[in-house]
């Protein structure tokens, strides 16, 4: 699949002031000195980013040209300013390079450049991070935004349908459908769009015995197999294949299929949900519906937090203050590919009663991180909930994931016009996370819960 092998690369700059000159943090403070400390810590500490640059900056004048030696360099990632002493060069001219940025502060040396920049930067809505803290980790947290950015644009997003029309709620992003492709090639990642045809030639020349194996595996350890046949289990192992050796084949790493609509029409041999549940538990990505955006969503959140996401239906319950995560397709590895799985049932999908799906049972007890991007338009909605369970009956979706959250507030803050129906849930407290990402991506946060 996509390969994450070359290291993320940041240019330094470090504003500040000669020794000898009166100012922040003292008189004689040696800021050549301070530079080579942090930049040879960060190295150290980051071993698997490269750091470059390194300007030590006295006069505004030298602002120019460190901007051009940035336009030169190929490859950057970001830019780290680092306020190191005061008086030092105003940075704004720093700061609307194109590459995320963070700017940092060497405490009780360049605070008032720090406030005075993340100000400007705010103002301007540019791509800016703020990083005031004598705790290491935090600006290693906020370089690894960087770092996801990175991985980010590394990515390809294999989309299977046939249409271009606005079919339902998922399908929303073909309103503009060239303008669309177009942004998403802009935010660094590569879509390719091709219909079902070459899916359903590998599903035909698929393993017959790989396939039974691998339904074999997914019977064995589901506690429960309902409505499927072990053939319906068989074709959803067969489409698993096929995806698989697709996506290996166009170098992808997010697969998205507009499902629902190839399967009425009879142009899917079977549903994909299990194929998706078993991409996503390999640290894939598998979303339904050709919702880009949510695969988009699913993909920011896997390349921060290292786990799955879990694209759903929500469904509002203001009576017990629960709102339901719903959908045919789930995870049972929400903490990781490597983490303690979650019990599941094979199911029929529940709209049809056809083909085999996932009925995920989520543990109960866990932070929980939702999110969904609308490209087009840079925003990210996002809010947070605390699951308590599971809902078990034969309406709707199969898998029902039950939540504590202000669903009051939610349902009156949900803007379907942006972000439609699906959101995308991570367990974990990843809030300020998505957060301080969508300031370094250039997206407009809507906290759908406040």
């Amino acid at each position: 699949m996509v390969s994450t092998s070359t290291s993320t690369t940041i240019y330094e700059v470090f504003p500040g002031k000669p020794k000898g000159q009166q100012g922040w943090p003292t008189l004689e403070f040696d800021c050549e000195h301070r530079r080579n400390y942090l930049s040879e810590r960060l190295s150290k500490e980051c071993g698997n980013m490269r750091f470059i640059g390194g300007d030590l900056i006295y006069e505004s004048k030298e602002i120019e040209i460190v901007k051009e030696k940035i336009k030169r360099e190929k490859g950057i990632d970001g830019i780290l300013v680092y306020f190191t002493a005061l008086p030092a060069p105003s940075a704004e001219k720093l700061l609307d390079t194109g590459y995320p940025t963070i700017i940092a502060n060497d405490l009780f040396g360049g605070d008032l450049l720090l406030l005075k920049s993340y100000d400007f930067a705010r103002r301007q809505n540019l791509p800016v991070l703020p990083i005031s803290s004598s705790d290491i980790d935090d600006m290693k947290k906020a370089l690894r935004f960087i770092e996801v950015i990175h991985e980010l644009k590394k990515s390809k997003i294999l989309i299977i349908e046939e249409s271009k029309d606005i079919g339902d709620q998922s399908h929303s992003w073909r309103r503009r459908y060239e303008d669309y492709l177009m942004a998403m090639k802009t935010f660094g990642v590569e879509p390719i769009v091709i219909g079902p045809e070459k899916l359903n030639k590998y599903y035909e020349e698929s393993e017959e015995k790989e396939a039974e194996k691998i339904a074999t595996k997914w019977e064995n350890e589901a506690i429960q197999v309902i409505e499927p046949t072990k053939a319906e289990i068989v074709k959803s192992a067969r489409l698993y294949l096929a995806m698989k050796k697709l996506m290996r084949e166009l170098n992808a790493n997010v697969i998205t299929i507009d499902c629902l609509s190839l399967f009425y029409k009879g142009k899917l041999p079977a549903y994909p949900c299990l194929g998706f549940f078993q991409l996503n538990n390999e640290g894939l990505i598998g979303v339904c519906e050709a919702d880009s955006d949510a695969a988009l969503s699913h993909l920011i959140g896997q390349l921060l937090t290292g786990r799955p996401g879990y694209v759903s239906d929500p469904v509002i319950n203001t009576a017990s203050s629960q709102i339901i995560y719903a959908h045919c397709v789930a995870t049972n590895r929400p903490f990781g590919k490597s983490k303690p799985a979650s019990p599941y049932k094979i199911r029929s999908h529940a709209e049809d009663h056809k083909g085999a799906s996932i009925q995920t049972l989520f543990p109960a007890g866990q932070p929980l991180t939702t999110i969904k991007l609308n490209l087009l338009d840079r925003k990210l909605t996002i809010h947070s909930a605390k699951s308590v369970g599971n809902i078990d009956n034969e309406r709707a979706c199969r898998t029902k994931l039950v939540a504590e959250a202000p669903v009051s507030k939610i349902l009156d803050n949900w803007d379907y016009q942006t972000f439609g129906w699906h959101r995308v849930t991570f367990f974990g407290d990843f809030r300020k996370d998505f957060c301080n990402l969508a300031k370094l991506l250039g997206l407009m946060v809507i906290e759908e819960d406040r």
